[in-house]
């Protein structure tokens, strides 16, 4: 058994219902190219991210490693900002959190649009640290699922290039907005590009995260 399946057997054994509640099973076997992907990304209060609120989430849906721009969720989400961090790396003022969701429809919206794919991002750890912090603190469930990181898919270099270092080295599309929901979709072009060379491959063949 990997690291990563003992780990989840041992928080699906420990919290029991909570994590059924919020975790779901991959199929490892199922070829890349027909399994299902969710590309997200978050901004945060601050860049200490584990006590770090998620101000915003941005997430596409990739299934059968096809992007469909209709198939995404995004939204604001209610918080208290206690510094101006977030309005320094992300521009988000806090009164335009008042007119988010709150943390509780945040967690379920985000479980109900990713259950059954797994996660993909860019620096994932972090996406997927708030949003753990969200899934305990507001609905009271614990949240440890396979995730994938883009990076793991790079060849081994000196330094890792940032998101948009990375676009242009493919030759991919970019943007000039900097929001979650565009972070979201300018990792979903590299991630779709990177993966292309392992398409046939199990799911479990990829470098997966717990």
């Amino acid at each position: 058994m990997s690291f990563g399946r003992l780990k989840r057997w041992y928080y699906r054994k420990k919290y029991r219902e909570a994590f059924e509640r919020f975790n779901w099973d991959l199929d490892l076997k199922k070829r890349v190219k027909d399994s299902c992907f969710v590309v997200f990304d978050t901004e945060t209060s601050h860049t200490d991210f584990k006590t770090a609120k998620a101000l915003s989430l941005g997430a596409f849906r990739l299934e059968g490693l096809n992007l469909k721009l209709s198939d995404h969720i995004s939204f604001k989400i209610k918080n208290p900002v206690q510094s101006l961090e977030s309005v320094k790396v992300h521009g988000i003022l806090p009164d335009e959190l008042k007119g988010g969701i709150e943390p509780k429809q945040a967690c379920k919206e985000f479980i109900e649009f990713s259950r059954g794919c797994l996660l993909v991002g860019y620096f994932t750890q972090i996406d997927v640290w708030v949003m753990r912090n969200i899934v305990k603190e507001a609905c009271g469930g614990v949240f440890y699922p396979y995730y994938m990181d883009i990076v793991d898919l790079l060849e081994v270099e000196s330094k890792i290039p940032t998101l948009e270092e990375l676009t242009k080295k493919l030759n991919l599309p970019l943007s000039n907005l900097h929001d979650a929901l565009e972070d979201a979709y300018m990792t979903s072009l590299v991630f779709l590009k990177l993966v292309k060379k392992h398409e046939n491959l199990p799911l479990g063949k990829l470098p997966l995260r717990v």
